[in-house]
C-alpha cells in the first residue's frame, strides 16, 4: 500500500483562499443576476396588463371594398381597396401588440364581401367595436382631409374620441366628425365607426397614403381610439 503523502499548511491555506475567491465570485454573479430578474418580474405584470389590457373584448374591422370592388381609384392608379386592406392589417397588427383583444376582419385579403356580410361579422360576433376603413374621393383633386362618420347618436362619443386621436396624431385637414348614413354602421347594432382617412384623389394624400411612415401612424392613432373607448 503506498502511503499518502500529507498535505502542507501552505497547500491547503492556497486551496481556501481559491474556494473563498470562486464562492465569491458566483455570489456576486448570482447576486447580479438576481437584480436583473427582479427587475424584469417587475416589468411583466406591466407587459402583461398592456398585452392583456382589452382581454375579453372583440373588434372588427372592416377594410372598405375589395375583390371586384376596387372602391376609388388614384391618380396614380391606387385601388382604393388596396389601401383600405393595408391599414386593416396595420391595424390588427397593432391591436394584437398592444391588447389582449381578439381581432376579427371582414376580409383578410382581396375578396368580394357583401355590405350585409361585413354587419352580420360585427352583430354575430357581439362586437365591441366595428371600425370600416375608407378613403375618401372628389371630382376636384385638391380636396383633402379626413372624416369621421357615425350613424347612431350612442355612438358619437366614440366617434369623437377616436377623430381626436386621428388629427392629434397626422398632419391632415380635419373635416370633422360626421352622421354618415352607410350601410355598415346604420345597420349595425355594434358601436360602429367609418372612417375617411384622406382623399385617394389627391396626389399628395395618395402618396402619403401608401407610405410606410403614414400607415404605421394612422393604425397606432385608431388603435388608440379603440383602447381610449374599451378600456
Amino acid at each position: 500500500m503506498r502511503r499518502r503523502k500529507k498535505k502542507s499548511p501552505g497547500t491547503a491555506l492556497l486551496a481556501l483562499i481559491v474556494f473563498a475567491a470562486a464562492l465569491f465570485i458566483v455570489q456576486a454573479h448570482n447576486r447580479a443576476n438576481g437584480s436583473s430578474d427582479n427587475h424584469a418580474a417587475a416589468g411583466e405584470p406591466i407587459v402583461a396588463s398592456q398585452n392583456l389590457l382589452l382581454a375579453g373584448k372583440t373588434i372588427v374591422l372592416d377594410a372598405g371594398h375589395g375583390g371586384k370592388d376596387a372602391g376609388s381609384i388614384g391618380q396614380q392608379g391606387t385601388f382604393e381597396k388596396d389601401v383600405t386592406l393595408q391599414t386593416v392589417l396595420h391595424i390588427r397588427d397593432e391591436l394584437v401588440k398592444r391588447t389582449g383583444a381578439k381581432v376579427i376582419l371582414t376580409r383578410p385579403d382581396d375578396e368580394t364581401v357583401s355590405l350585409d356580410e361585413r354587419v352580420e361579422v360585427a352583430n354575430n360576433s357581439n362586437a365591441d367595436v366595428f371600425i370600416s376603413i375608407h378613403y375618401d374621393a372628389f371630382e376636384s383633386n385638391d380636396v383633402a382631409g379626413m372624416t369621421t362618420y357615425y350613424y347612431n347618436e350612442a355612438d358619437s362619443g366614440l366617434a369623437e374620441l377616436m377623430h381626436s386621436e386621428l388629427v392629434k396624431s397626422i398632419d391632415a385637414k380635419d373635416r370633422g366628425v360626421k352622421v354618415g348614413n352607410y350601410q355598415v354602421i346604420r345597420e349595425n347594432t355594434r358601436p360602429a365607426l367609418l372612417l375617411e382617412l384622406g382623399y385617394i384623389s389627391n396626389q399628395a394624400e395618395e402618396e402619403r397614403m401608401l407610405s410606410a411612415a403614414f400607415q404605421e401612424t394612422v393604425s397606432s392613432a385608431i388603435a388608440s381610439g379603440i383602447i381610449d373607448y374599451l378600456s
